[in-house]
């Protein structure tokens, strides 16, 4: 309502704690206040009290810490969504290859015969044997029934002989390119595949959710992200009309909760993805930035190099685990198909997310954003490197030189742990993994996700590994050059302001600003306060989007 002062009453007002601005001088204030998607005032508790009026509602935060409403730089939102009704074969749910196959067997007795049973999570370092399910640990238990595993990474699948034959994989099948697979003595497909092999066999095989699932699974993943106190994410992968349906009908019917960048994939496999949406819309004239606050098209993206776990990303140097001393890792595409899509894209006014993550796929990844941007010189593109793990000094400056944003993702230093950083790269090259610290030193913008569902969306894990770089959490856990490791508030604004700043969108969201728009995260405990290895226990009591509560514990 508007008072007889002459200016509206504040809908909000948050008193008596840390307000972590995120401003460009990273000030601490004491109270805000908020008119309707805005932030209208941020100071003192005594700088706001003409604001508050007698329809306000006053939160004290007693003690505890305020800030931006975060963004989630980098997840599969459908992937997040389908977990919910697969196999969970994660870490926290098994601990061996006997285990998955119980665990597929529970869900083949309650799935009618011919029908697909799909799992996700399972991650080989950390199952009792080490090694990948195979079809011959899984066809016992599922003759009838297509059994399809997703790796933790994502990069990699599993199958049993059913599904094999289903995505049309005989013994004698070549591997596609870039998509290799485990074989027997004989040469026969075990199961296990990588890379370009999701694209030519299992996406297209596998069940596709209806358009109501999507809408319903889109409505869970909001409400999952808003009990984190996230309020922007990227969909790192749009390719179909169905997804982009079920995110405006979300919006329509008004459970649309936070703001979505839409990452468009046109290109998948080795080449151009020409049956899909997502590529139409590459030519339709549209580019990054259309859109609104609320669903707004982001960059569009490109696969370079295999995964990290699968240890398939390309490294100019073999891994240091590899018995022959030679495997190199592999390229999904090649260098001549990295410079024209990123050609392509740069002029035809798109942001590029290249996701390269060997150090020679960055190379390669650079070598490509360079040339696109001497042939159309254009201010402003902020290209960005997704993923990203392993760099070298001479990548990182180049990085600087070509402005490039840098999307890692803070928690998957510790899915890796020492077995794929410092066993495979070796204790030299290691030491450029996830080197937040040496680029930001360099002026590079970097950002803060997860890859959800590789690992939860959770800020507060995220911006515990930039503070801590632990590989293992558990007490006495090693340390990842420690030199690299970032301040809370630096990583705070990682998963804040820099998230924003990669959606070309600081000017209206990041950091609590008056007139930004009213995103906002009020968290369980002083997160500037607790000790650093506590940051993970910390929680979201609120959030705050487009100035209406979203999320709030009882």
């Amino acid at each position: 309502m508007v008072g007889n002062r002459g200016f509206r009453d504040a809908d909000l007002a948050f008193v008596n704690g840390r307000v972590i601005t995120v401003n460009e001088r990273d000030e601490i204030a004491e109270a805000v206040a908020v008119v309707g998607n805005r932030i209208a005032r941020v100071g003192s508790n005594e700088s706001i009290t003409e604001l508050v009026g007698n329809s306000t509602r006053v939160v004290d935060l007693a003690s505890r810490a305020l800030t931006p409403g975060f963004v989630e730089n980098h997840m599969h939102i459908p992937n997040a969504a389908a977990n919910r009704k697969w196999v969970d074969c994660s870490p926290e749910a098994v601990s061996s290859v006997d285990e998955i196959v119980a665990a597929v067997a529970k869900h083949v007795a309650k799935t009618p015969p011919g029908t697909w049973v799909l799992g996700w999570g399972f991650d080989h370092h950390r199952l009792k044997e080490r090694r990948y399910p195979t079809r011959h640990d899984l066809d016992p238990v599922s003759p009838n029934h297509p059994v399809a595993l997703r790796h933790r990474e994502s990069m990699s699948w599993t199958a049993n002989t059913a599904a094999l034959r289903r995505m049309g994989i005989q013994d004698e099948t070549p591997d596609p390119p870039g998509g290799p697979m485990l074989r027997d003595s004989h040469g026969a497909p075990l199961g296990p595949m990588w890379d370009n092999c999701r694209a030519v066999f299992i996406f297209p095989a596998i069940p596709k959710p209806t358009l109501e699932e999507l809408v319903e699974g889109y409505e869970w993943v909001c409400q999952y992200l808003n009990g984190l106190g996230i309020t922007s994410a990227d969909e790192a992968a749009i390719r179909g009309a169905k997804e982009l349906q079920a995110w405006q009908l979300l919006r329509e019917r008004g459970k649309l909760t936070a703001r979505i960048y839409l990452n468009i994939y046109p290109v998948y496999g080795t080449s151009w993805d020409k049956n899909t949406t997502a590529y139409s819309i590459f030519r339709s004239g549209l580019s990054t930035g259309f859109g609104d606050d609320w669903l707004r098209l982001g960059p569009a993206v490109i696969g370079i190099d295999g995964g990290v776990q699968g240890q398939t990303a390309a490294l100019y140097e073999p891994y240091s685990n590899d018995p022959a001393g030679i495997y190199r890792g592999s390229f999904r595409v090649t260098p001549e198909m990295a410079e024209e899509f990123c050609l392509e894209a740069h002029r035809a006014g798109f942001q590029i997310a290249a996701i390269p993550h060997g150090d020679h796929a960055i190379s390669v990844t650079l070598d490509a954003i360079e040339k696109a941007m001497r042939a159309h010189p254009r201010p402003d593109a902020r290209h960005r490197l997704e993923h990203a793990y392993l760099w070298s000094a001479e990548s990182i400056d180049r990085a600087a030189r070509l402005k490039i944003i840098y999307n890692g993702q803070p928690p998957i230093l510790e899915v890796l742990g020492e077995a794929c950083t410092v066993e495979a790269w070796g204790e030299k090259r290691a030491r450029f993994a996830f080197p937040y610290r040496a680029l930001l030193a360099r002026g590079v913008v970097c950002s803060g996700g997860s890859d959800m569902p590789i690992v939860t969306s959770d800020p507060m894990l995220g911006i515990d590994c930039l503070v801590n770089r632990r590989l293992d959490p558990r007490p006495g856990g090693r340390v990842l050059n420690p030199d690299e490791r970032l301040s809370v508030l630096e990583a705070i604004r990682v998963y804040t302001y820099n998230g924003a700043y990669a959606h070309f969108e600081e000017r209206s969201k990041g950091s609590i600003e008056e007139g930004k728009l009213a995103d906002l995260a009020l968290l369980s405990r002083d997160i500037l306060a607790v000790p650093t290895e506590e940051i993970r226990n910390i929680t979201v009591d609120m959030t705050v989007v487009d100035g209406n509560v979203a999320h709030e514990v009882a």
